[in-house]
């Protein structure tokens, strides 16, 4: 039986075509990482290919490969509405197709880094010369034969792989013990309301108290023969990005190469879905985990001092799965002088209230629903619970002439951390200072040790108002919730 496997195993490598394509280092890293999802060219062969192998230009050899997923056609204009970022940046996809009439975006699936570089010299008589743009290869030609031998070797040499599925009901209990066993350790006010909490949230399909989460999905990893050896949990939020974490593995499973394709079927599961950028934190006690997602090419973002538990910080780390944006062209406007006092969001007219929170959030975020910010100022001034999975939220507001002409939303978090935001549509440097003593005098009453705000980086004025109020810089995090609108993570110990 595991013969006949093998030989049909064998046919199926047979009947894929390929083509060897030139590519710049730069990109094929990009690649690789995982940040670049589409290869762009101006021409392509009329006969459909399976697979790209990767010609590094600079004389390295063929580096690698990739599955191909689907392959678009279309005019410059229609191709970047299509694939934008995910393939490079807007400047360089404009000078690369500006006088052409078409192009072409292979989307990449599982890229595949040989160990060592299949060096052409060594194998003229077989190769003739390096693609000049690409060579059509397929099976019974000898160069086809050597990538596939190499494409084989490197896959040997990482035999892992992973899917992931929607957790069923009969690991439900398997998945609680496994996150109370690995997580709760690190951080005190972790119990079994907090993965009932994502399992809860999983199931409805979306986070009926979340600010910028959407939903959650509590995701079973098995190997190729189906078995589950762990679990991860996604926490999908609005702008683009995705909180991975907990992710664990049942110990027998661990140091196999698991991990590694772990994190390659996440990546993939949620840049299929739309979404731009992956991030995830660990203790900075965490070494291993920390090198893990290094490993991934994730990036060190934010060092968060005594954030979720006080005996130890936390890292931040992200990861664009798109192309890097540019970004914003403009600082923030510094908005009028407006003198105004802390009053009582309840008693400001409540329709009035969700206009001036929506408008506020427009300006120094982005622009949002009516809906939306009805529902955070319902939840932040008609929800009394401070349950932490209930994810409670606290309004306070500067009224002039009975709006809301700035705001802080609290929300607390478990382990003693409030995570603040700040919306301005006032410079006046006193009254905002007013606004951050009462901010942190409602966190601490709310068993708070430390008021962070994630503030945008282009609001300078902002940022130098909450700087004079104490806060200390921890980070800057690359758009989270926003393309090309980068943020500072700016704390204060109460």
């Amino acid at each position: 039986m595991r013969a006949k496997r093998a030989d049909q195993g064998r046919a199926r490598i047979r009947s894929v075509r390929a083509i060897l394509l030139s590519i710049r280092p730069e990109h094929a890293e990009k690649i690789f990482r995982g940040t670049k999802r589409y290869e762009l060219r101006k021409v392509l062969p009329v006969r459909k290919f399976r697979r790209v192998f990767l010609y590094e230009t600079g004389g390295r050899g063929v580096v690698g490969c990739f599955d191909v997923g689907s392959v678009l056609k279309a005019t410059p204009a229609r191709l970047w509405k299509a694939v934008g970022n995910a393939a490079t940046t807007h400047a360089r996809f404009q000078e690369y197709f500006k006088a052409a009439e078409h192009g072409h975006a292979i989307e990449v699936r599982k890229p595949l880094q040989f160990r060592t570089p299949v060096p052409l010299r060594s194998a003229s008589g077989l190769f003739g010369y390096p693609p000049q743009s690409f060579i059509e290869i397929g099976p019974g030609d000898p160069l086809y034969a050597v990538l596939e031998a190499a494409r084989i070797d490197a896959l040997q040499q990482n035999p892992s792989f992973v899917r992931l599925r929607l957790i069923g009901s009969k690991n439900r209990s398997a998945y609680q013990k496994l996150v109370m066993r690995h997580i709760s350790p690190n951080y005190g006010e972790i119990d079994k309301s907090f993965p009932a909490s994502n399992l809860h949230i999983h199931d409805l399909g979306y986070d009926p108290t979340g600010f910028f989460t959407a939903k959650k999905e509590v995701l079973e990893i098995c190997n190729r023969r189906g078995r589950v050896i762990g679990f991860t949990t996604l926490t999908y939020k609005s702008g683009g990005c995705v909180k991975t974490g907990p992710t664990i593995l049942f110990e027998q499973f661990r140091k196999r190469g698991y991990g590694s394709a772990t994190r390659a079927a996440i990546e993939e599961r949620i840049h299929r879905a739309g979404y731009r950028k992956v991030y995830a934190t660990c203790p900075h006690t965490s070494e291993q985990v920390a090198k893990y997602l290094m490993a991934s090419g994730m990036r060190l973002e934010a060092h968060l001092e005594r954030h979720y538990a006080p005996t130890h910080d936390e890292f931040v780390f992200g990861k664009l799965l798109v192309a890097d944006e540019p970004p914003a062209a403009r600082a923030m406007p510094l908005g009028p002088d407006l003198s105004a006092t802390v009053c009582d969001p309840a008693s400001l007219d409540r329709a009035g209230l969700v206009a001036d929170f929506a408008a506020l959030f427009k300006r120094t975020w982005s622009p949002v629903s009516l809906n939306f910010a009805r529902e955070i100022v319902r939840q932040a001034l008609d929800v009394k619970t401070t349950e932490k999975s209930a994810k409670p939220k606290r309004l306070v507001c500067l009224e002039n002439r009975n709006h809301c002409v700035a705001a802080a939303v609290l929300l607390p978090k478990r382990g003693g951390a409030v995570k603040g935001l700040l919306l301005r549509g006032t410079r006046n440097a006193a009254s905002l200072r007013t606004l951050l003593t009462k901010s942190g005098n409602l966190a601490a009453d709310l068993g708070g040790r430390k008021l962070y705000f994630i503030h945008p980086v282009l609001d300078a004025t902002g940022l130098a108002i909450l700087r004079s109020a104490g806060f200390q810089t921890e980070g800057l995090i690359r758009a989270p919730y926003r393309p090309g609108q980068d943020a500072v993570v700016i704390s204060r110990f109460l």
